[in-house]
């Protein structure tokens, strides 16, 4: 395998692992707090994320400042959207009016999962950050409409963005409306990324990111919210039912035969290249190995040690889902820098320990 190719292999494989880590978190707290505390995450995280991205991301993808804001804000969604993994639709039927679209499957909710929450949730996400594009453009005429969510059996979501003659009212800077009939997507005229300024290999590392940020994000938001006490049994609630649901799933995806300690190495540290964390498998012997951490992402804040053990239960459970003899356990200590370094053990115990 070329270094491209397993770039490739590790761009899918963090993305999957983020990706899930983030719908898990907002699957968990509907589950364990309620509608309301759903909707207030989902919309808290957005519009603290868009706080932070939005403005240099316009930059970043190479979007011109004289642009239209209607083409600005909808090329933002597009592009950003699709690097991250997302099937998206742009249609820009005028310099003031512009479609975007999110297609099915939903990135968040994969499978059935879609099924199981509220279908006006999507009509929160969407509140969350596209409405105050305008304000942060300096573009006081900008309007997003919303016409079409999945969650509610249409077969996409669907809206656009008009930029009217004049101020709107903060009030209407999101307007939802039934558009039965809306512009036909020509693939031909959708926007693409720079060659030059997104190569393939930029591209491929900001996959992973982007659902890596969304993880770090909504656990800030949730420690906000509960506390940390409350956060740590949401993420290890999260972490456990992840490894349960998708520890074999992800041990397929680098091809990995076995459930022996050579193969929980692989896997695990799999895992950890894929997301470009700074590591190393060490052995003691044939029946134990260790593996040391000394990077935490996606995280770029502090992780407290009651946290970051929440998260370790993905690998104390998907240890015991493939071998009940492998005891797996984590230590900290201090390291140079913003973080602690962690140490993973795995030792065959040679008996069944379930």
């Amino acid at each position: 395998m070329t270094a491209l190719e397993q770039l490739r292999a590790d761009s899918l494989l963090a993305e999957k692992l983020w990706g899930r880590m983030f719908s898990g978190l907002t699957a968990i707290t509907f589950r364990e707090k309620g509608e309301g505390s759903f909707r207030d995450v989902w919309f808290d995280t957005l519009r603290s994320h868009q706080k932070v991205h939005f403005l240099e991301g316009l930059r970043r993808l190479g979007i011109k400042d004289d642009e239209p804001p209607a083409v600005k804000a909808a090329k933002y969604h597009y592009l950003t959207n699709a690097i991250g993994g997302l099937k998206m639709e742009y249609i820009e039927e005028s310099p003031k009016k512009v479609w975007i679209r999110y297609l099915a499957p939903m990135w968040t909710y994969a499978g059935v999962a879609m099924l199981a929450l509220p279908g006006h949730a999507r009509r929160t996400m969407g509140s969350a950050w596209h409405p105050r594009n305008g304000a942060l453009l300096g573009a006081p005429g900008l309007q997003y409409v919303r016409t079409k969510t999945i969650m509610e059996g249409d077969p996409y979501d669907e809206g656009c963005f008009i930029e009217h003659d004049a101020p709107i009212a903060p009030d209407e800077a999101l307007v939802f409306r039934i558009e039965t009939r809306t512009p036909e997507f020509d693939p031909a005229k959708a926007p693409v990324l720079d060659p030059v300024l997104w190569p393939e290999e930029r591209r491929l590392k900001a996959r992973p990111k982007f659902a890596g940020g969304y993880v770090a994000r909504t656990i800030l938001v949730l420690i906000s919210k509960f506390g940390l006490d409350a956060t740590c049994y949401i993420v290890a609630q999260t972490m456990r039912l992840l490894a349960i649901q998708y520890i074999h799933e992800l041990k397929a995806d680098q091809r990995i035969d076995g459930t022996d300690l050579p193969a929980l190495a692989k896997l695990f540290g799999g895992l950890l290249r894929s997301c470009r964390q700074d590591y190393e498998v060490v052995w003691d012997g044939e029946s134990k190995f260790r593996i040391v951490l000394n990077s935490y992402r996606p995280f770029d804040w502090e992780v407290p040690e009651d946290l970051r053990d929440a998260m370790f239960h993905f690998q104390r459970m998907g240890t015991r889902v493939l071998n009940g003899r492998v005891r797996v356990t984590r230590t900290s200590e201090p390291f140079p820098g913003p973080i602690e370094r962690e140490t993973w053990t795995f030792e065959d115990m040679g008996q069944w320990l379930w």
